[in-house]
């Protein structure tokens, strides 16, 4: 995999990134922590969850912000990819892990961006169509980081035109990945207050 270092992006060359992941699918896209980063997921009790309107707001805003017309908030399980929330594609539930860039971009604590999407599923397209066949060139993923520094999904979005990615940019949805786990981990607090307790 070439990557190239600039103002703290990881911006990956989508040639190689093409013959890794569908030569090789599924190396290297797991932790070694991934056991304990899957039961830090499953403690939040998200996945398979309905649309929830607080996720569904920033993923309006992040296509607002960037003025790009997709944003998803991803969820990286043992085998698949749980989409929480989107706007810009219908249709989307899930997607095999060994098919996303969510999952490569879950691998780091910066933002991942390829300013040209490789020929390969970057964000959990149902029936394992290709975003560069429905015309994406562009996608930025930020990693959703829990407390106890688990790396758990993402927050991306994604374009029709390529594009740059400012370093102003990657620290916005770095924030907003932020506001996510806040999200999640109020979420868990409601969940798991008794009964009794609610208003």
């Amino acid at each position: 995999m070439n990557t190239n270092r600039r103002a703290g992006l990881s911006v990956y060359t989508a040639k190689p990134q093409i013959i890794y992941m569908e030569k090789n699918p599924g190396k290297n896209l797991i932790p070694a922590n991934d056991t304990g980063r899957v039961q830090a997921l499953n403690r939040y009790q998200i996945l398979g969850s309905t649309p929830e309107r607080s996720f569904d707001t920033i993923v309006k805003l992040a296509t607002q912000f960037f003025n790009l017309p997709v944003a998803l908030i991803n969820f990286v399980d043992r085998e698949s990819v749980f989409v929480k929330s989107h706007t810009g594609l219908d249709g989307i539930t899930s997607s095999p892990r060994n098919a996303s860039l969510c999952s490569l971009a879950m691998l780091t604590d910066e933002v991942t961006v390829f300013e040209t999407i490789p020929l390969a599923d970057p964000c959990l397209l149902a029936n394992s169509v290709s975003a560069a066949e429905l015309g994406f060139k562009f996608y930025a993923g930020a990693p959703l980081i829990t407390f106890d520094s688990f790396r758990i999904g993402t927050i991306c979005v994604m374009g029709y035109e390529k594009r740059k990615f400012s370093g102003k940019e990657r620290i916005l949805l770095q924030n907003m990945a932020t506001i996510v786990i806040n999200e999640i981990e109020l979420r868990l607090q409601e969940i798991s207050m008794p009964a009794n307790s609610k208003i």
